[in-house]
């Protein structure tokens, strides 16, 4: 996308790109889609068994398209806002502009939404009828859905996975409530501008999910839904942001980098539900065989991490305890391989077992569980937050990652010192290798 205006928090164009993979995303901690996308995904479900796990595509009832067949020329304006978390197209003609708004709402974060707005321009008085396009069938290949009774005069599925992460393991749930799309929607030649609001509420339990929905529609009612979006994105601005001078290409790749990272993040003082870490494609991405399947790697404690933790240490916290939470899969990965204590999986998803698909990773690329432990550790040096070693389970988890090196390295009686052999580090043109200089480095930490 190109600039909007001198902004640099705002990006414009007047076509999509051809390939769907770049189109804008909307996200939040719990949900996350492409724009005009069949499908969104929800923080933690995950469909397959240990290397075919993947982010499970549930069908997404918001990629719906704005047309007007027959109209004669119109002008098209998509616009990603950075600093609202809002992706809009508007549609103008000059007898009237057609505005759509889809958000994924930063603080309700079971909720997504979208509107249309039709309004005339002055001087005219015919109806003026615009067309929604919307590929939205309730069913998922990794989903077994069935259909429930309406609420609220939404539509209702509900269903779990069908493959476990792990063999006898559970399979999540997810509950989704969603407004029903008609295939047009008339402004009446009597009236000047009309809305209509659009909901999408998904969550784990049948009763989060109608809570949910209702506190959106309640939003709606007061017409607040969108302003509580663009208020909770303008405070989590307030706590992080880097104004430079230079050329407006660089300044847009910062807007746009903290953009994609921020809407990972939970919301300040988040609750009702947990949070799952954040991959590199992010939560709108990761079906299978894309983007990394959704998986959890290094990139999160050792690339993203430092800045979250600077700026918002509530959800560099909330990290670590993904990793907390995930400890029992660690020891197994650890067992799994002939060593005590734990190692954190190269690809990790909802148990913390090793998920990459190519064993070799999960096998070498060890240096992962070093780059947990010095989360933890910056997390420390920068908080001070005894509370999360002592009660919330962060000192077991140094102490196994510490049983795991020590099992690991093996003792020279010639060189009097330790060797850690057969490792890939993070240069991954090159495996086996002895003593990588990154991967001992972390372990002495």
């Amino acid at each position: 996308m190109a600039a909007g205006g001198e902004d640099p928090a705002v990006f414009t164009c007047s076509s999509l790109p051809p390939d769907p993979r770049l189109m804008a995303t909307v996200t939040n901690a719990y949900l996350g889609t492409r724009v005009y996308c069949r499908v969104l995904h929800v923080s933690g479900v995950y469909n397959g068994a240990a290397g075919d796990t993947h982010r499970a595509d549930v069908p997404s009832p918001l990629g719906v398209r704005m047309a007007v067949p027959g109209a004669g020329s119109l002008a098209h304006t998509f616009t990603l806002n950075t600093r609202t978390g809002t992706f809009s197209h508007v549609l103008q003609s000059a007898d009237y502009t057609a505005t759509q708004q889809l958000y994924a709402h930063h603080s309700l974060v079971h909720l997504m939404a979208f509107s249309i707005t039709i309004r005339r321009s002055p001087g005219t008085t015919q109806p003026i009828t615009v067309q929604l396009q919307t590929p939205f069938v309730p069913e998922s290949q990794d989903l077994e859905l069935k259909q429930g009774p309406d609420f609220q005069g939404a539509h209702y599925v509900y269903g779990r996975t069908l493959v476990p992460e792990v063999e006898g393991g559970p399979c999540p749930t997810v509950h989704m409530l969603w407004t029903p799309v008609p295939p047009a929607l008339t402004l009446p030649g009597e009236e000047q501008e009309r809305s209509w609001e659009f909901l999408t509420a998904v969550a784990e339990s049948e009763e989060e999910v109608k809570r949910s929905y209702s506190q959106g529609l309640s939003l709606v009612a007061a017409g607040s839904l969108h302003s509580s979006h663009v208020h909770a994105w303008a405070r989590l601005w307030r706590g992080c942001c880097l104004e430079l001078e230079g050329p407006l290409p660089l300044r847009q790749a910062l807007y746009g980098c903290l953009y994609y990272l921020l809407s990972s993040i939970p919301p300040q003082g988040h609750s009702g539900f947990l949070f799952h870490g954040i991959s590199p494609g992010g939560l709108s991405n990761g079906s299978r065989g894309e983007d990394y399947w959704g998986h959890v790697f290094w990139d999160q404690d050792t690339w993203m991490f430092p800045s979250i933790l600077l700026f918002y240490p509530g959800a560099a916290r909330a990290m670590l305890e993904y990793r907390i939470r995930t400890l029992e899969g660690a020891r197994h990965n650890a067992r799994d391989q002939g060593y005590q204590g734990a190692k954190f999986p190269w690809e990790s998803a909802a148990t913390g077992r090793e998920v990459c698909p190519e064993e070799i990773y999960g096998a070498q690329e060890i240096h992962i569980t070093g780059d947990v432990l010095m989360a933890f550790e910056q997390y420390y040096y920068t908080t001070r937050d005894q509370k999360l070693f002592r009660e919330d389970g962060g000192w077991k988890l140094v102490g196994a990652v510490a049983q795991y090196w020590c099992s690991r390295m093996v003792w020279s009686e010639q060189e009097q010192c330790y060797h850690i052999k057969g490792v890939m580090p993070p240069d991954e043109y090159h495996q086996q290798v002895d003593n990588s200089v990154y991967t001992n480095a972390v372990a002495q930490r």
